[in-house]
């Protein structure tokens, strides 16, 4: 058996399914005898048993949801046998451990075929791609793969916001677009901000080292740990002195800013609490606030914080049909 992370990742997937032959069960056995191949299967079983983290979500039905996802496998003509869908092996378990929040697409551009896990709104998401790179969507994210990640390239496309770990690999960087700029690594950890429709996308080195390239994949400038780089659709990229964990903490559950105004604030909440936040006047979009706030938390208990820290209120208006409404007014 040749030594490739994607046999190894079929051996695991299948014994963990119950999935293999006699054959193959007895490569498992071989296999399976090294201390390091040991921690790979029980990395495996991690993911299985659940790796996945969701924060604040709708409760799900994972039975519901894996005979979904089960019976759109069998649509696709694509089968449960992790040979042939180990490109998609994040994107199933995840399904299957996460529930109805989680979306599977598999579509066809270029000739090439991609997976795609929309987080909705007021969710987040948690997951590993085959070759060990590990990845946090926030709300409103879309991600996209290519069914052959890792053979020829690990390039991946996202709107909204993620923060990578990636595995090391000299030979295949790693690569992040979105639609304003391209993200260049081989090993690392960053936070990449890329929502549609918002002025400005982000990156925020954690550790290593990234190079930004523009849509065309030529260089533009490398950034080192505690820098962001930002581009405008209006100004040249910069780049900037920063702290990572002002751009980092939501995926540990947590909302911290430092000088950061209300308005940017709230289209942050906006998207985790799956609520829309209007300002009664522009005025009030102005105030610097400092602060954590803990997003396991009723959003209730946030809007009593944030009273705490500027003279402003907020009034809640329920709607029957679609985002409650929040309006932020004086005292």
């Amino acid at each position: 058996m040749s030594n490739t992370n994607q046999d190894k990742w079929e051996l695991i997937s299948g014994k963990l399914h119950d999935e293999l032959g006699e054959e193959e069960k007895e490569k498992f056995e071989a296999w399976s005898n090294t201390p390091e191949n040991q921690k790979l299967l029980q990395k495996g079983q991690s993911i299985k048993d659940g790796l996945f983290e969701s924060r604040q979500l709708q409760k799900a039905d994972k039975q519901k949801s894996w005979n979904k996802v089960e019976k759109l496998i069998r649509k696709q003509k694509f089968t449960i046998y992790f040979k042939r869908t180990l490109q998609y092996a994040a994107v199933l378990i995840f399904a299957f451990l996460v529930g109805n929040f989680f979306s599977p697409i598999f579509e066809t551009a270029n000739n090439n075929q991609y997976a795609q896990v929309e987080v909705m709104y007021g969710q987040t998401s948690h997951l590993f791609l085959f070759d060990g790179t590990e990845v946090w969507l926030n709300a409103g994210t879309v991600f996209k793969y290519p069914k052959n990640f890792n053979t020829n390239s690990r390039n991946v496309t996202i709107d909204g916001e993620a923060f990578f770990k990636v595995a090391p690999n000299k030979h295949l960087p790693f690569k992040v677009k979105t639609s304003k700029m391209e993200v260049e690594v081989v090993g690392t950890s960053f936070n990449v901000a890329a929502y549609r429709g918002e002025e400005n996308h982000s990156v925020v080195l954690v550790e290593g080292k990234v190079q930004i390239n523009n849509l065309k994949g030529e260089k533009i400038v490398e950034i080192a740990p505690g820098q962001m780089a930002v581009q405008s659709s209006r100004k040249p990229l910069t780049v900037a002195n920063t702290d990572p964990y002002f751009y980092t903490s939501w995926k540990d559950g947590k909302v911290a800013f430092s000088g950061e105004k209300i308005s940017d604030i709230a289209m942050r909440l906006e998207r985790w609490y799956n609520v829309e936040i209007q300002f009664e006047k522009e005025s009030l979009k102005e105030y610097d606030l400092t602060g954590t706030i803990l997003l396991n938390k009723p959003i209730e208990q946030t809007i009593m914080a944030l009273e705490l820290l500027a003279p402003i209120k907020f009034e809640t208006k329920e709607r029957a049909n679609g985002k409650n409404l929040i309006t932020v007014i004086s005292k």
